[in-house]
């Protein structure tokens, strides 16, 4: 059974580790998440040229003067490549280097970013082989905004827990793909909203918190996991700090 699936405390999720402390979406972000007690952390992920996942946000990324899309590059060429960002220098690592570093020592909400030019089956092939190949499927959530992946997805690997990403109003509970989860734009959750998502048996993952009183909110309301650039706020708001 997927640990996501199961009933557990709120989770604290760090979004994209710790965007606050180090370049958000890098091994160092994660740590400081880690160290600061997410119960488990997000990261996006784009896909290469050659059809490898790689940890980043944006579609395309700025070398020197110029912006490239990460679907024109190899992977092999993003694993030199050092960028400069107000927090310190940082790479973007391969999802299977992340799988390498951590194992299973944390929990994963997994953002897979599209564009146009993605190839989706590709995309779930590659992530379902990453997820059994190191047996971490079990404490991952698969999350994208992208329903037609998430079809794919599951059609691909039925084992894995999937959460549907919303960010209007209008797209919380109309049609969705076949999802365990949604997670949706953190002031978007209300107390009708809730009881329609249990009476759908879905879990609910907001995103993105960091204001206490919203945190409260949302805590008196039963979501499942609260994800936000300050875990140690939300910590002490559920009196863990």
């Amino acid at each position: 059974m997927n640990e996501w699936l199961e009933p557990h405390p709120i989770w604290v999720v760090g979004h994209r580790g710790a965007p606050r402390k180090a370049r958000e979406n890098t091994f160092d972000s994660f740590d400081f998440a880690e160290t600061a007690g997410a119960d488990a952390i997000e990261f996006d992920t784009q896909q290469t040229r050659d059809g490898e996942l790689v940890v980043f946000h944006d579609p395309d990324v700025a070398i020197g003067s110029a912006r490239h899309a990460l679907r024109d590059m190899h992977s092999l060429d993003l694993r030199s490549l050092r960028l400069d960002s107000p927090l310190g220098e940082y790479g973007i690592p391969t999802l299977e280097r992340l799988f390498e570093r951590y194992g299973a020592s944390l929990r994963w909400v997994i953002e897979v970013k599209t564009t146009p030019r993605t190839d989706r089956p590709r995309v779930a092939a590659r992530l379902s082989e990453l997820v059994a190949s190191f047996g971490v499927g079990r404490r991952c959530v698969v999350a994208s905004f992208d329903a037609d992946f998430l079809e794919k997805l599951h059609a691909r690997d039925e084992s894995l827990a999937l959460s549907f990403l919303v960010d209007r109003s209008e797209a919380l509970l109309g049609a969705r793909p076949v999802t365990s989860a949604v997670g949706p734009r953190h002031d978007l959750v209300t107390a009708k909203w809730m009881s329609q998502a249990r009476s759908g048996n879905l879990s609910v993952h907001p995103w993105t918190v960091d204001d206490p009183a919203e945190v409260e909110r949302l805590v008196g309301l039963g979501v499942a996991s609260i994800t936000s650039n300050d875990v140690e706020m939300v910590r002490r708001v559920l009196g863990r700090g």
